[in-house]
């Protein structure tokens, strides 16, 4: 037995917020859905020529794929802040043409993800104070039916 080779397998955790419209490519006969998006991800902060520290921004592409990819294009949008774990990591570089027509290489880097959700980390939450019932709540077709609102009525003891 070798004990030299081990089994490794490449594990991915990526918080980013979504800059663009996420794309849903639907089930066909041969192929399941898809679900891309792009996340703008700040990585460490790096010192400037002049000494001083900026967080570099870097975009990521996230995949999913089956069932999941329904599920995240009915919950995901521009601007969510998501939180991806993720199978495996590929980088690739495509050549584009900039404003001038020149040629300009671009990277990216694609994330398999095998689990997705929101990051409530990053999202401001605040507690207010509210009233019962909420404004148009009158209008909901249990108002309609004549329930009451409140429930002051004490069971009568048996």
């Amino acid at each position: 037995m070798n004990e030299g080779l081990l089994a490794m397998d490449i594990q991915v955790s990526v918080t980013g917020r979504i800059i663009y419209e996420p794309h849903f490519f639907p089930a066909t006969h041969s192929k399941p859905a898809m679900w891309s998006a792009t996340l703008d991800v700040n990585g460490p902060p790096t010192p400037d020529r002049d000494g001083a520290a900026y967080i570099p921004t870097r975009l990521v592409e996230v995949v999913l794929y089956g069932l999941a990819a329904s599920r995240a294009s009915e919950s995901y949008r521009k601007g969510h802040v998501i939180v991806v774990q993720g199978c495996d990591l590929i980088a690739r570089s495509y050549e584009t043409k900039d404003r001038s027509n020149r040629p300009l290489v671009r990277s990216v880097v694609r994330v398999t993800a095998t689990a997705i959700g929101l990051c409530s980390r990053y999202n401001v939450v605040a507690e207010a104070a509210t009233s019962w019932p909420p404004a148009g709540y009158s209008d909901s077709p249990r108002m309609v039916q004549g329930a009451s609102t409140r429930s002051t009525e004490v069971p009568a003891a048996a």
